[in-house]
């Protein structure tokens, strides 16, 4: 990659990162919520001042750099509840995994060793809460609206209840983690399921993950993302699955050839705090660290779509790019989701979300105007 096309990819997103963490008008989270509901919160006045002083942290173990999503989210998360409690909330960000990698982080957590942590998505999650791995059906979702229509919706908030429940961590913002994984490789393009087959290709150690690969053919190699980029260059694996921002974020369009948008699985990303110490907080400062949450969400959602339109455009000149029609991505649907969802059935705890998720996809769709 050119120094003058690394630059002016930084300064398209530094400019639209305003946007991704404040919204369009030059707003701050404070800003969104309109004055009458900011009274009532009680930012601007002095209603905290019998209320605590509190130090809290939200770490993370992605880089620090505000034009990524889990920095993005983040910041939005710290300026919200510090403008919102009058100072009386402090936020430290811990970014880079200094704490710690995600599952580290995720312990840390739960144990109420730190407040609040993200760059969690669903395979860390599974670690202490299997049904979470409903979410890798593929070929679930056909876009990031109706899978947030979901998550942020009622199907969401009863599972991350009962996740709450089991584990004591309780969600406050959920966002997409670069949206939909997409298949790459540096032997030769995919277009139908058959393509696939032979192919090593890199996935997370997530069982649903590596199952989808098996179903199409294909030999599916677990490597830690701090290796990815060394395995595709040697060819230790011959190609790998993430979203569009990531690929970008790793490089990967640097030594591999090929990309399809087939969207097999969408990933999410979600912002944890301890929830022992959530309900030892006073009532004010719980709504606005819900509040907070919110904002976060919203935030990281709006990086990551504006990295995605940015990056396939930025990616078409290093890689070909492989857009498949609705009947071809029907296709891998029928070779993969029967057989996978047979799979998450037998490792998760209650098998019952799956036809839960199913049905709430269903209902995401017609709610939002997509299907009848």
């Amino acid at each position: 990659m050119s120094r003058k096309k690394i630059l002016i990819f930084s300064l398209v997103l530094m400019f639209v990162f305003s946007l991704a963490l404040f919204g369009c008008g030059g707003e701050t989270p404070a800003d969104l919520d309109g004055p009458d509901e900011q009274e009532e919160q009680g930012g601007g006045d002095d209603s905290f001042a019998d209320l605590p002083d509190i130090q809290m942290t939200l770490a993370h173990a992605d880089i620090d750099d505000p034009t990524q999503h889990i920095q993005a989210a983040s910041l939005a998360f710290k300026e919200y509840v510090e403008a919102e409690s009058n100072g009386k909330i402090k936020v430290e960000i811990s970014p880079g995994g200094a704490l710690g990698n995600t599952e580290q982080l995720q312990e840390q957590t739960m144990t109420g060793e730190i407040e609040a942590s993200t760059s969690h998505t669903e395979g860390t999650i599974a670690i202490v809460y299997p049904n979470i791995q409903t979410i890798s059906v593929p070929y679930l979702f056909d876009s990031v609206d109706q899978a947030l229509e979901v998550f942020r919706g009622e199907f969401g908030q009863e599972m991350f209840e009962e996740m709450r429940q089991q584990t004591g961590l309780r969600v406050i913002g959920v966002w997409d983690n670069g949206g939909f994984r997409n298949f790459t490789n540096s032997v030769r393009p995919i277009r139908k399921p058959e393509d696939m087959k032979g192919l090593k290709m890199r996935t997370m150690d997530i069982p649903a993950h590596m199952a989808i690969v098996e179903e199409l053919g294909g030999t599916p190699t677990p490597v830690s993302w701090a290796e990815v980029y060394s395995a595709l260059e040697t060819g230790v694996v011959d190609g790998h699955d993430n979203s569009v921002p990531v690929i970008i974020l790793g490089s990967i369009h640097e030594v591999q050839d090929y990309l399809i948008l087939d969207g097999h699985v969408y990933t999410q990303q979600h912002l944890f705090i301890n929830d022992e110490w959530f309900n030892s907080l006073p009532k004010a400062y719980q709504e606005i660290i819900l509040r907070a949450g919110e904002k976060a969400g919203i935030a990281g959602e709006r990086a990551c779509r504006v990295y995605r339109d940015i990056g396939l455009k930025f990616l078409s000149d290093y890689m070909e790019i492989y857009e498949p029609t609705l009947e071809e991505i029907d296709a891998f649907r029928q070779a993969t989701q029967e057989p996978v969802i047979k799979f998450i059935e037998e490792d998760v705890d209650d098998p019952a979300w799956i036809d839960k998720i199913l049905k709430a996809a269903e209902e995401a769709n017609r709610k939002l105007g997509y299907t009848k």
